[in-house]
């Protein structure tokens, strides 16, 4: 049981799992099953999440034309939604979610995102990116977002980072952008996990007293190709 003063996040991308069929009925349940308050799922579509709740949703245009169903990026809350902004341009467009969340532990803000990953519009999209500059463009944005928080509402991070933490393969300079923007909160989600390395992470200005994993698979069936995760969280 979840205490009065503690709220659970879970994030997961879901590979755009499709609304109708046996994998869509899997990943639906396995998002039930997390039992959170606060939903995150990235690269997904609103028909997975559980019944009920507030939904805001990136919006259907990250620069790959606008995709119906699909979204980058999906926040569900237990609670109702408020002061809802997004990110419209740059690598962060269709990406990010900034909403308030009025949980029984008091207003939370949630940040959601999808940072784009190494070679996002270097081959394909818009064709016009390096390795890597989505992604740290995004970054950047993220990091001014933040300087206009107010520092008095704890605020939850949850996502798909598209790195490792602590660093992994990818670049130096790049894990170190990630770190500084991170800088205010906790990565509860870092280090040797159960179904890690993670990718999809939340971090904090809360304290986490537990984690859960679960795998991309179910028996036979692939559901995903990331780990999911929720983490209790509480002030």
């Amino acid at each position: 049981m979840v205490g009065p003063d503690e709220i659970t996040v879970g994030t997961w991308n879901t590979e755009w799992a499709p609304g109708k069929g046996i994998r869509a009925t899997m990943v639906r349940e396995r998002l039930a099953a997390a039992n959170a308050d606060v939903l995150v799922v990235t690269e997904g579509r609103r028909d997975l999440l559980p019944d009920g709740g507030h939904v805001a949703d990136g919006g259907d245009d990250w620069g790959y034309g606008q995709q119906r169903d699909r979204r980058k990026v999906i926040a569900w809350s237990r609670w109702p939604l408020t002061g809802i902004e997004y990110i419209t341009t740059g690598g962060g467009a269709g990406r990010v979610i900034s909403a308030l969340t009025a949980a029984p532990t008091g207003q939370i803000r949630i940040l959601a995102v999808c940072i784009p990953w190494s070679r996002a519009h270097v081959s394909t999209g818009r064709r016009d990116a390096t390795a890597w500059s989505e992604h740290l463009d995004c970054l950047d944005q993220l990091e001014a977002l933040n300087a206009h928080f107010d520092r008095n509402v704890p605020t939850v991070v949850a996502g798909d980072f598209n790195q490792r933490v602590p660093r992994g393969k990818q670049p130096a300079h790049v894990a170190t952008r990630l770190a500084e923007v991170l800088d205010p909160w906790v990565v509860h989600t870092a280090g040797d996990v159960e179904h890690g390395p993670l990718i999809d992470h939340i971090a904090s200005d809360l304290t986490c007293t537990e984690m859960r994993t679960w795998p991309g698979h179910s028996g036979d069936h692939r559901l995903s190709d990331h780990s999911g995760v929720v983490c209790r969280l509480t002030p």
